[in-house]
């Protein structure tokens, strides 16, 4: 899997997995810390989209569980926030490589998946 999304809202999830697949990303979806751990487990994903507030746990937290697993100690994680003021601290802390701020621009999105993964149509055509 290319992006593991990890987000509780299933507007976002929807919109963020189709605009992301129609690029040629494969994308997985989680809407709780636990989900997102037991995909990773299953297949490692390239890419963390994460939410800054899980009902089961904050984004940071969720991060450190997700760093834990065989796979995933040097993922680059993007986190994802409607506070972004607030939440950029752990920008500072280094737990996140950059923060995305809700509603996310859809340019802005594909340029931070293609930064870490690269274009994905050149990818699969390669």
């Amino acid at each position: 899997m290319d992006v593991l999304l990890v987000d509780d809202n299933v507007l976002m999830q929807q919109l963020t997995a189709r605009f992301l697949g129609e690029l040629g990303y494969t994308v997985g979806v989680a809407g709780l810390a636990s989900e997102a751990l037991a995909r990773a487990r299953q297949s490692p994903p390239a890419l963390l989209l994460i939410d800054m507030h899980l009902p089961d746990c904050d984004g940071p937290d969720a991060l450190a569980a997700l760093r834990r697993l065989p796979g995933c100690a040097g993922t680059p994680a993007v986190a994802i926030s409607g506070l972004a003021e607030e939440d950029a601290r752990h920008l500072l802390k280094g737990d996140f490589s950059e923060y995305l701020v809700k509603p996310i621009d859809l340019d802005t999105l594909q340029a931070t998946v293609a930064r870490y993964l690269g274009p994905a149509l050149e990818r699969s055509v390669a």
